[in-house]
């Protein structure tokens, strides 16, 4: 094999790679790398200015207060598997000098590419078994797509859809808002509770039992590409009220949102997120398919063209040396036509040649 023909083969060989290669990380290795992750531990605070809680202890309604909302999450890697995370969520409300107002935990399975809630390893909210959760649970899915989400709910135990209402800019970092409305949702308490009438508004020292409702909104900032929540709201209202509805008190009512710091993290990774997916899912395989194109016209003109002579002297020697050559053939040929003539001229003199004549005697 010429070095020539040798040189195409490596190109053909190299082009077919990199078009291989684009393929894969396209259709294959970005794909695969698409997986929320088991391990977890992450603290996000939540706060405002200006709430107000009912104290069960003292029976007295502090307003104005600024409050704090501490979520801590967890990841259990032994219970996880490549396809389902096991995270466990502790929520704690709290007045600034640490006095809590509230306290709420789960354990939630989830499907590590949509997000949507697992039933198995022992989910449970608060003191409660909850066997069928529905709905997303802590992120939402890889490519974020502006419809809207049911998301899952542990104080109403269901799914609540929140609605796509726009894109946004936070900092830096393009997100989805999406909306969850609560409308007169009863709650799941833990334990039944009962409060006097006067503190329900209602005459009497009689106790009334009561049951906990919940109005408002949460605002969720989604960054789509990595389903990560960059920022969050909820502007809640928690009343208690008789079964009659006679009787009712407010006992929260705060619009709390994550601090600066926990936004601006958040807004880093899924920046972060977002280069790579950019990398894995457009250039790299753009770059290979490009070059691999390339390497494939570059090896078959190769396999086609003929070599050149390396020295343009030689060629115009070999030109002239072919010229002489034929030059040489043409002599050739004349001179083998002539003997064949003079053949026939040389059988003519020796036989019709004149002889020569007698010179005279004596001269």
């Amino acid at each position: 094999m010429t070095g020539q023909r040798l040189r195409g083969v490596l190109l053909l060989a190299g082009g077919a790679f990199l078009i291989t290669l684009a393929a894969l990380v396209r259709l294959y290795i970005y794909p695969s790398g698409l997986v929320l992750p088991a391990e977890q531990d992450r603290i996000t605070k939540l706060t405002t200015e200006s709430g107000s809680y009912f104290d069960t202890a003292t029976l007295r309604t502090h307003r104005n207060v600024p409050l704090e909302t501490v979520v801590a999450r967890y990841g259990d890697t032994v219970r996880s598997t490549p396809d389902v995370a096991v995270w466990t969520e502790f929520v704690s409300l709290a007045t600034r000098d640490g006095q809590r107002v509230d306290y709420h935990e789960r354990r939630a399975a989830f499907d590590r590419r949509t997000g949507q809630a697992v039933d198995c390893c022992e989910n449970y909210v608060d003191e409660n078994a909850d066997p069928a959760p529905r709905g997303l649970v802590f992120r939402w899915p890889f490519g974020a797509r502006p419809v809207a989400y049911p998301v899952y709910d542990p104080l109403a135990r269901r799914a609540v859809a929140a609605r796509f209402e726009g894109i946004e800019t936070l900092y830096g970092v393009r997100v989805n808002r999406y909306t969850q409305r609560l409308v007169n949702e009863r709650l799941v308490q833990q334990q039944a509770m009962e409060l006097p009438g006067p503190v329900l508004g209602l005459g009497g020292g009689k106790a009334f039992p009561v049951d906990a409702y919940l109005d408002g909104t949460r605002t969720f900032w989604v960054e789509p590409d990595s389903g990560m929540v960059v920022g969050f709201r909820e502007n809640l209202v928690k009343t208690l009220r008789t079964p009659d509805g006679r009787g009712r008190l407010v006992a929260l009512a705060a619009d709390m949102r994550t601090s600066d710091g926990d936004e601006r993290w958040n807004a880093g990774e899924a920046e972060q997120f977002r280069r790579w997916t950019t990398l894995v899912n457009l250039v790299l395989p753009l770059s290979c398919a490009v070059l691999g194109a390339l390497l494939l016209v570059a090896g078959l003109r190769a396999q086609t063209r003929v070599p050149a002579p390396a020295n343009p002297e030689d060629a115009e020697d070999t030109e002239d040396a072919s010229e002489d050559t034929d030059g040489v053939s043409e002599d050739t040929d004349g001179v083998s036509g002539g003997d064949g003539e003079g053949d026939r001229v040389s059988g003519g003199a020796g036989d019709g040649a004149a002889a020569p004549e007698p010179r005279p005697a004596g001269g």
